[in-house]
């Protein structure tokens, strides 16, 4: 079996075990010329997409899915009208995808049913049980240009005005803005080392004495707590572990067939290919 072959199956497992399971229904999506296009056809067309496509939400990629398949009924009439299916070239790609079809399907039925939450359990405790914890901090931080707006930032807090609404107001920081200034939980190599210095050094409920200076301009921190980082729950990892289950299952029932079969390579020549430890591969 060829790596295009088993990444193909792979993505084909991913993809399947990843989205969501149909509803009984399966109402009309779209009417091409009388042709009905139904849920089933979009989440059939969504599993080709492959794993990366079931990161995103599928109600974000449909409308461009559901336009794809619109224009592929609309050209593929015209060629059924001009007989294209009897054509050889297009009867030899026909067997050539009806052979990926059935190897991709094989692999599914085949693998899915061992991706067990037993198994899934069992991964994650052994990934938790490896896991190291760090320290963590969770901070807010207000950034300006200039020194002295963050010393009058200081010395407006200091004086009982509220961080998170001058955060909102004041920082250049836009994105933690909204979340008046909060960063949310950090390890000391996700930021900048004089922020990271400056954060770490604090004790919960302090606020910077004076700014601290980074490339980005000034900042005022508040430290809001500390803790020491855990693994993070099964739920969102769950897909993760899945896929790599999934890729694993996949590559040994490919290495099981290979064992038993007898493969014979040649070169473009015709020439017998010379066996390397990647022969069976």
């Amino acid at each position: 079996m060829s790596k295009r072959l088993l990444l193909a199956s792979a993505a084909f497992l991913l993809a399947a075990v990843s989205l969501p399971v149909l509803a009984a229904d399966d109402p009309v999506v779209a009417r091409v010329n009388g042709a009905e296009l139904h849920r089933s056809d979009v989440m059939r067309e969504m599993q080709m997409l492959g794993p990366q496509a079931q990161q995103v939400p599928p109600q974000m990629i449909y409308p461009q899915v559901l336009q794809r398949m619109i224009a592929t009924k609309l050209v593929s009439t015209q060629g059924y009208a001009q007989k294209l299916q009897n054509d050889a070239e297009i009867k030899e790609k026909m067997k050539d995808a009806e052979a990926q079809i059935v190897a991709e399907t094989y692999v599914h039925r085949a693998v899915q049913p061992k991706i067990t939450d037993a198994k899934i359990k069992e991964r994650y405790d052994e990934l938790s049980a490896k896991f190291k914890p760090q320290d963590e901090v969770r901070a807010r931080h207000i950034l300006v240009k200039t020194e002295d707006e963050a010393n009058d930032l200081i010395k407006q807090i200091k004086g009982g005005a509220d961080f998170a609404k001058l955060a909102g107001e004041k920082s250049d920081d836009k994105g933690s803005a909204k979340q008046g200034g909060d960063l949310g939980y950090f390890a000391h190599d996700a930021m900048v080392k004089a922020f990271a210095d400056a954060a770490f050094g604090m004790k919960a409920g302090d606020i910077s004495d004076k700014p601290v200076k980074t490339e980005f301009g000034y900042h005022v921190i508040k430290v809001e707590d500390k803790r020491k980082s855990a693994p993070p729950p099964l739920a969102e990892v769950k897909d993760q572990i899945v896929n790599r289950l999934g890729q694993e299952e996949t590559d040994a029932l490919v290495k099981n067939l290979q064992a038993k079969a007898k493969i014979e390579k040649f070169n473009l020549d015709g020439t017998p290919m010379k066996a390397t430890a990647e022969a069976g591969k």
